[in-house]
């Protein structure tokens, strides 16, 4: 276990306080004050529940254990190799990042992008409880986009409360146009960095942005740790975490006959996607490929599977967009 900083009770009543102002408590940014914000790829999500810790940048290139990279490399090939060796995380969810590289993109969107290649297709977050990690003696916390060199890094429960709050937690849409918003976009991704790796155990909640996102996540993990932290995955609808801009599964159901895929309707990239359903029966292993998938007004898509128990998963484009087992139930009467 980190040792603590010497004002670590202090950093707690900082962020109390400011929980308890009324630009925030009124609105739905209420319970920012109480957590920290890591999002990711599902597949790296795995690792780091398999693994038990958050891991730098850096120290998975290195290791080879980036699974999915979702950062810009235009925007990482600047960043500090310091902060590239921490652990990174975020005072506040939906940053301007995240809202390039968030859900599944075709690549005529991706093509369109300011950011083609900030992609993270099914992003999961991790919320850690704020005052745990901030109390660390090892942590240190940023008042702007650790990405430039204007960026300050500090420690102290007198820096948090100093920190440019209104800015940081600002919502709703900016016009780059305009006198000072471009400071706004900048302070909106102050950061928490903890060198090299980070443990779990200040892991309060795990957020994904569908029922079908998280029975894949929970599906991909090995039984005990589903078993672990199946209490802790919880899927939202809601839009306080997740952009919801791009394409995702939101509902699977499957059966012994069929499996039904109902995607977001909402998507701004509805296609054309490489789509591939793969199937595994006992030993056998086929797979369902439309090579120009493109979501129409349903927005479902059936698979017919005439088997009792399998295994199932759905790519767009090769990013894993869901993946669950069925088993017939035999009812005893």
């Amino acid at each position: 276990m980190a040792s603590l900083k010497p004002d670590a009770d202090q950093i707690k009543i900082v962020l109390d306080y400011l929980a308890k102002q009324d630009w925030i408590r009124r609105t739905e940014r209420s319970w920012w004050p109480q957590f920290v914000f890591h999002y990711t790829d599902i597949r790296n999500a795995v690792q780091i529940l398999r693994e038990g810790y958050l891991y730098s940048r850096k120290h998975l290139e290195d290791s080879d254990k980036l699974v999915v990279s979702s950062g810009s490399p235009s925007v990482l090939a600047g960043t500090d190799i310091a902060i590239k060796d921490c652990v990174r995380l975020y005072f506040r969810p939906k940053t301007p990042t995240q809202y390039y590289a968030e859900g599944i993109c075709s690549q005529v969107t991706l093509s369109r992008s300011r950011f083609p290649e900030a992609h993270c297709p099914v992003p999961v977050f991790f919320l850690f409880d704020s005052a745990t990690v901030l109390a660390r003696s090892d942590c240190r916390f940023s008042d702007g986009n650790l990405a430039s060199s204007q960026a300050q890094v500090l420690s102290t429960a007198k820096d948090l409360d100093q920190l440019p709050w209104r800015k940081i937690y600002h919502t709703g849409w900016i016009d780059y146009s305009q006198p000072g918003n471009s400071d706004i976009v900048f302070r909106r991704h102050a950061e928490i960095v903890v060198p090299r790796r980070l443990d779990l155990g200040a892991l309060r909640y795990i957020y994904c942005r569908s029922d079908a996102e998280r029975e894949a996540l929970l599906h991909l993990l090995p039984p005990d740790l589903r078993n672990r932290y199946q209490d802790k995955v919880v899927a939202s609808a809601r839009s306080g975490l997740f952009y919801r801009r791009q394409t995702f599964v939101e509902t699977a159901r499957l059966s012994s006959g069929a499996a039904y895929f109902h995607f977001s309707p909402e998507t701004k990239s509805p296609g054309p996607f490489r789509l591939r359903v793969e199937v595994e029966i006992a030993s056998a292993r086929y797979s369902h490929d439309i090579e120009n998938f493109t979501l129409g007004e349903s927005y479902t898509l059936r698979v017919s599977i005439p088997a009792a128990a399998y295994t199932i998963r759905l790519f767009l484009d090769d990013h894993l967009a869901y993946a669950n087992t069925y088993e017939e139930m035999e009812i005893p009467f």
